[in-house]
C-alpha cells in the first residue's frame, strides 16, 4: 500500500516542505496537505501523491489588488 505526501513549495524554495499524510483516500489527503500547507509561510503551491501516482496540485489564488488599476 502506498503512502500519500505532499509536497509544499513557496516563491523561494519549490520543496519548501515534504510531509508524509495520515490519510485513507484521496479527499483526506488534499484536506490534510492543505491543513500542512497553511503551516509554512508564504507557501504557493501543494502537490499530493499517493506514491508516485499524482493526486492533485493545489495553488494559492493570487491576492486581489486592493487599488483600482487605472482611474
Amino acid at each position: 500500500m502506498d503512502c500519500y505526501y505532499c509536497i509544499v513549495g513557496t516563491a523561494e524554495d519549490p520543496v519548501a516542505e515534504l510531509c508524509v499524510l495520515d490519510a485513507r483516500d484521496d479527499g483526506a489527503a488534499l484536506a490534510g496537505a492543505l491543513r500542512v500547507a497553511e503551516d509554512v509561510a508564504g507557501w504557493e503551491r501543494v502537490d499530493i501523491y499517493a506514491g508516485e501516482r499524482a493526486v492533485g496540485r493545489v495553488e494559492r489564488a493570487a491576492a486581489t489588488p486592493k487599488l483600482p488599476l487605472a482611474a
